[in-house]
């Protein structure tokens, strides 16, 4: 039984069109970006390339793509074009504390609820070259909800959101003992929740329906790996834990975040293709020499890696530079960048969207003035739906330095 939730999103139409707020994102026509050295994160670099967009979308992309009469040509040469970053794990746009620490289980609460896309952050963000994020609960609760993916940028902000849910946050704390058993507890109790409505549909609705539980009802696709599982864990043994509870329950799509000894038992995560969400490694804080090779021994025992900041407890621009600080710890390039864009993409389940430089896929796109991960190298141009949406050139906010 999967009974029809209110979409908030109607709500949040309504308020757009009762409040006559921004109008929808400019869709303009052809546009040609050429020249540039290119990385679509699906294949190796394409020097001298031309990116191709039509209605919002990368109309094709290689060296020898044919511009049609009439489009908006830039002339990239001696520039960088990478898929714009996502982040996977951030609490961006969150007006206040992002847990409900009264109820350490509570499944059925929504980030998308409680939503401030008026936050200085997303434009942050959004200059650094990050459009899409997945933010949501705290790490306070056994189950904090469910959080919201959605671009750091858009006048409409129903199409900025890429997906409501399609993630039930979980976390592990500090080797308590509790934890993974209330846990495993609401799978089951889960489990049985669904039984009763299935015994119900299939029994003609005869007799009186069961008592809706929303908390049980967000738990059940999860279980059936139509939603994502994230679960803030740190240490090897409360990851080995969580591993054997996917064991019990096979139908769980997890992913770890934060994952400081998830290098201790790589072949074990990789075995149970279990991806992980690797902690914010641009400010170096708190963080052993072990910490940051075990990305590059996670990559190489075959572990999906995605990078993230934490926003706020790393501002969201640095995804970018996370990426640099993984190669300085042994990871290849190529790996890298994957980490911040298809991989994560993958592990959200919008990759037939976003997370690379490919024919038909959102043209939402990052160009920069040198080498695409060093830290001197400023974001030039970002692109949203085909939209240029930043230009550091021409930016009114942008700081002195930046300017400079």
């Amino acid at each position: 039984m999967n009974p029809q939730r209110f979409p908030v999103v109607i709500l949040l139409a309504f308020y757009v069109a009762a409040s006559g707020l921004l109008p929808s994102m400019e869709q303009e026509g052809a546009r040609a970006l050429k020249g540039a050295l290119v990385y679509p994160a699906v294949g190796p670099p394409i020097p001298n390339a031309i990116i191709l967009i039509q209605a919002g979308k990368i109309a094709g992309v290689g060296r020898d793509i044919p511009i049609p009469a009439g489009a908006e040509v830039f002339d990239l040469s001696g520039k960088e074009i990478i898929p714009g970053l996502i982040d996977e794990h951030s609490h961006i746009g969150a007006y206040t504390d992002v847990n409900e620490f009264p109820q350490p289980i509570g499944p059925e609460n929504r980030a998308i609820d409680a939503l401030n896309f008026d936050s200085q952050s997303w434009y942050e963000a959004l200059k650094a070259g990050v459009t899409t994020v997945v933010t949501g609960p705290g790490s306070g609760e056994r189950m904090g909800g469910q959080s919201v993916t959605v671009k750091t940028y858009g006048r409409d902000l129903l199409k900025r959101i890429l997906s409501e849910s399609r993630e039930l946050k979980m976390a592990v704390n500090a080797r308590d003992l509790s934890h993974i058993a209330s846990i495993r507890k609401t799978f089951y109790r889960a489990l049985e929740y669904q039984q009763k409505w299935n015994r119900y549909n299939q029994g003609d609705r005869k007799g009186p329906a069961p008592e809706r539980d929303l908390a049980l009802e967000a738990v059940v696709p999860a279980l059936e790996g139509r939603e994502k599982v994230r679960c803030h864990i740190h240490y090897a043994n409360d990851i080995m834990t969580f591993l054997r509870l996917k064991d019990e329950f096979p139908g769980l799509d997890l992913t770890f975040i934060h994952t400081s000894e998830a290098y201790k038992v790589a072949d074990e995560i990789a075995r149970r293709n279990v991806a992980v969400i690797c902690l914010p490694l641009a400010t170096r804080i708190a963080a052993s020499e072990d910490l940051m090779h075990g990305l590059a021994i996670l990559e190489k025992a075959g572990v999906r890696v995605s990078l993230h900041t934490d926003h706020p407890v790393v501002h969201q621009k640095t995804q970018r530079i996370n990426a640099g600080m993984a190669i300085r710890y042994g990871v290849p390039e190529e790996a890298a960048l994957r980490m911040v864009t298809i991989n994560p993409a993958v592990s959200s389940k919008i990759e037939r969207r976003v997370g690379s430089i490919e024919k038909g896929k959102d043209a939402d796109l990052v160009v920069l003035n040198g080498t695409w991960y060093e830290p001197k190298t400023r974001v030039e141009m970002v692109f949203v739906d085909g939209a240029l949406v930043y230009d550091r050139k021409t930016d009114e906010t942008a700081s002195q330095e930046n300017k400079q």
